[in-house]
């Protein structure tokens, strides 16, 4: 008797929960591409752009200063013994200077731009989660997750256009 009183419950239960879905929460997933909104977000793209736009000015002041000092370094070499011994060692100390200041410069910029690309690429993160997040609850799904640790997946459930036009949209 108890078992058949077990297999009736369990029976009733298949039915309740074929019958009434609604128990069963209704679970919408999105997937996004973030390599995907880096590289074709408008926003994205123009800060980028920017960025490498200031370390191509660092680069150029680098440059300049790199060649003066060489140029300094030819005119010791070919016009120096034509100098007053003054010139010549006055000159020859801008130059110790500028050989010791440019490695350290060199390093100074390329430290500070890989700073500002770390700072940068956090940011962008963020703001595409904060932009996801906020789709999420406007479309009501349940979870979106990183292209990249799913093996597979439909494309009806990719979000990823959404997300860059909802990202680009703020100011």
């Amino acid at each position: 008797m108890k078992r058949l009183t077990l297999l009736l419950i369990c029976f009733l239960a298949l039915i309740a929960a074929n019958l009434f879905p609604a128990f069963a929460a209704e679970v919408k997933i999105g997937v996004i591409d973030t390599q995907k909104i880096l590289s074709q977000s408008a926003k994205i793209t123009k800060a980028r752009a920017d960025f490498t736009k200031e370390f191509e000015a660092k680069r150029q002041e680098l440059i300049k200063r790199q060649s003066a000092a060489q140029a300094l370094d030819n005119e010791l070499a070919t016009k120096g013994s034509t100098m007053t011994e003054q010139v010549r060692r006055d000159k020859a100390e801008t130059l110790r200077k500028e050989a010791r200041d440019l490695p350290r410069m060199k390093e100074e910029i390329e430290a500070e731009m890989q700073a500002k690309d770390t700072e940068l690429g956090r940011k962008f993160l963020t703001a595409i989660r904060d932009a996801a997040q906020e789709y999420l609850n406007k479309e009501k799904l349940s979870i979106i997750v990183e292209k990249s640790s799913i093996v597979a997946s439909d494309k009806a459930i990719d979000v990823t256009d959404q997300i860059i036009k909802l990202y680009d949209s703020k100011p």
